[in-house]
């Protein structure tokens, strides 16, 4: 059999598992046959087995059975299918991929975005990171002429807005001072920018008390400062924005607090670094920052920025006055 359509079974036993919670053997084999597995023959309980056994290994996924009445199925680490885990993504990822497979037949008719690229790359860190070496990288900043090379521990990987980035711990050395002692930092490099990469030959020991969720918890997106601590913010979403944000909301710690007629007011926890600001400002006139106030004068400060790309003799203080709720402010539809 094909690999790609044991893998299309796989998803189908994950996702109907984690719809319906509990099912019995007799009630999956039943299901199983309607959606044309198997070529139309029953599951059997060796088959599921393997199955399982195979889910388990590839994904991390735990099908176990309940030992009480029924023998009902059932995934006993679900929670690795919620939120922003690996296996969440690799589940809706090839869900998604099998929906889109079916249906070639109407790809004329499917937009989609562009997909992440350097996938040799991906692969290369997954080896190194499976067998604890050290990267060699020559990377290229933008705006810079010249390569730098880095020799990082990569300690993780993490996607965002169609990217991928990899977190490395690398010694820095000041060339300037003879006797200067080597930094080390932790940094946060873009595959777009890598030009090369091979796996080195040093060995690094991965710090078992890092936990990737923990050192991006207050983190917008990929930029952790080390200087900045996590601010309280309230921001205002006007009009249809309330509804984009109760769908999607712009980081996991996102509350809705109050909500008006035409408005709702959400409460963030996070470290406001640069794309925070630029996803805020992304926004335009639909989502206001509240609170504190200095996170106010810097969305006004890169609005009056941005007004004077436009018109150098506009200082932006109509504009700034209108934004910050000193005079009328109308919400879209």
């Amino acid at each position: 059999m094909k690999t790609s359509f044991i893998f299309r079974e796989y998803i189908w036993i994950i996702e109907t598992l984690r719809r319906e919670g509990k099912v019995t053997l007799r009630d999956l084999s039943l299901r199983w046959q309607l959606n044309g597995f198997g070529d139309g023959q029953p599951l059997s309980r060796s088959s599921f087995t393997r199955y399982r056994e195979a889910i388990l290994e590839i994904f991390g996924i735990d099908i176990t059975c309940t030992r009480g009445s029924g023998f009902e199925y059932y995934i006993r680490n679900a929670e690795l299918l919620e939120g922003n885990t690996v296996q969440n993504w690799m589940v809706s990822t090839l869900a998604i991929g099998n929906i889109v497979s079916d249906g070639l037949n109407l790809q004329q008719r499917v937009a989609l975005e562009r997909i992440p690229a350097h996938s040799e790359y991906l692969g290369k860190f997954f080896e190194a990171m499976s067998s604890g070496f050290c990267v060699k990288i020559k990377y290229r900043k933008y705006g810079a002429e010249e390569d730098q090379e880095y020799e990082i521990e990569p300690y993780c990987l993490k996607l965002f807005k169609q990217r991928w980035y990899v977190l490395g711990k690398y010694t820095a050395y000041d060339t300037g001072h003879m006797f200067e002692e080597p930094e080390t930092r932790m940094h946060i490099f873009c595959f777009d920018r890598i030009v090369d990469l091979t796996v080195g030959d040093r060995y690094f020991l991965f710090p078992s008390h890092f936990k990737v969720e923990e050192y991006f918890r207050y983190a917008f997106g990929v930029f952790v400062d080390p200087a900045l601590e996590p601010e309280r913010i309230l921001i205002r979403a006007f009009g249809m924005e309330k509804y984009y944000l109760d769908d999607l909301p712009l980081h996991e710690s996102q509350k809705k607090v109050m909500e008006g007629q035409d408005y709702a007011d959400y409460e963030l926890v996070l470290c406001p670094t640069s794309d925070f600001f630029h996803q805020i400002l992304s926004r335009g006139h639909r989502i206001k920052v509240l609170e504190p106030s200095w996170v106010v004068d810097e969305v006004l400060d890169l609005i009056r920025h941005t007004l004077r790309l436009y018109d150098p003799s506009v200082d932006g203080r109509e504009c700034v006055q209108a934004i910050s709720g000193t005079s009328d402010h109308k919400t879209p539809d």
